[in-house]
């Protein structure tokens, strides 16, 4: 029997954080573009945190530098049934969904991290005032 589950999308919560999201995220862009200035920023190092996906199918997103060796996988502007299957293998790779935001439109943009460093990276999500996506087990 397939379990299913069910997703609370990371919030973005006033206060301090505020503050430093509204300096952190980059600008918003096609995926396209999105896709190419992650591929480039990777080679320097640091990777999305957190991704948004406006009505209009434009990303941006929250960069950090993730400990040497962390696992990630990074997937945006998806519909329902991309997401899960990308969930489901994140699940048999045993890592954590870190954050989740889901659009007007219903697109799915999601960061899974290995379990190793999701304290770590919960932190930092704290830090921007931002909530760590949750999954469970639907009934």
């Amino acid at each position: 029997m397939k379990t299913t589950y069910s997703y609370t999308p990371s919030k973005l919560l006033p206060g301090e954080g505020e503050l430093l999201r509204q300096h952190s995220f980059t600008r918003w862009m096609s995926r396209d573009l999105h896709q190419a200035s992650i591929g480039f920023l990777k080679s320097l190092g640091p990777l999305p945190l957190y991704i948004e996906s406006s009505p209009e199918k434009l990303l941006r997103s929250i960069q950090w530098h993730p400990p040497e060796g962390c696992g990630f996988e990074i997937r945006s502007g998806r519909a329902f049934a991309q997401f899960e299957e990308y969930d489901r293998g994140n699940l048999d790779r045993k890592w954590a969904l870190l954050s989740l935001h889901v659009n007007e439109g219903e697109l799915y943009s999601a960061v899974w991290i290995a379990e190793e460093h999701l304290e770590t990276a919960r932190k930092v999500l704290a830090m921007y005032g931002i909530t760590p996506a949750m999954r469970t087990v639907s009934a």
